[in-house]
């Protein structure tokens, strides 16, 4: 028996989309997702980067700021090669990174956030937390995470190499 949504759900149309960035490997597969949505529902994306917040040892801004706003700027331009509608935003505060992606989502009006994940596991999620979970807690509207390449092989990945170390990598998708 099919499951129908309950008749108070309003699904409003995708018109604009948020993609925190932080430049990895995990992102750039969350982005290939927020292009493809951009795509198929013609919505803008709007592309965010925060610079941490700074701390007691690092108070002064970020000597990488002129080149995450190079990368930023190069993403952009490549993005709207393909005939998206493209804003970056390059954010700074003192507030935390997940607080930040959320308070510009909002105030961009942004339908979905489209973000990643490293997938980190045990010990490290325990202590360094999930930006993504934080954003997903928060967030006024859907999220979507796209898991990157976890921290930890995953079974599947071990019982592949344990039949034949020599395969070459492939990308395992859980």
């Amino acid at each position: 028996m099919a499951r129908s949504m309950p008749k108070s759900v309003t699904v409003r149309p995708v018109r604009r989309i948020a993609h925190p960035t932080d430049f990895s490997p995990a992102s750039r597969k969350a982005l290939a997702w927020a292009i493809r949505l951009a795509k198929e529902y013609q919505a803008e994306l709007v592309l965010i980067h925060v610079l941490p917040p700074p701390t007691p040892i690092f108070e002064a801004e970020s000597e990488l700021r002129p080149q995450l706003e190079s990368a930023l700027s190069l993403l952009t331009t490549g993005i709207r090669t393909q005939k998206i509608a493209t804003k970056r935003l390059l954010l700074k505060g003192t507030s935390s990174i997940d607080k930040q992606i959320v308070r510009s989502a909002r105030a961009e009006q942004v339908d979905l956030i489209v973000m990643g994940t490293r997938g980190r596991t045990g010990l490290s999620r325990l202590l360094m937390g999930s930006v993504a979970a934080r954003v997903i807690a928060r967030a006024h509207c859907p999220v979507l995470v796209v898991r990157g390449q976890s921290v930890q092989a995953s079974s599947l990945q071990r019982s592949e190499l344990q039949r034949d170390p020599c395969k070459k990598k492939r990308e395992f998708i859980p």
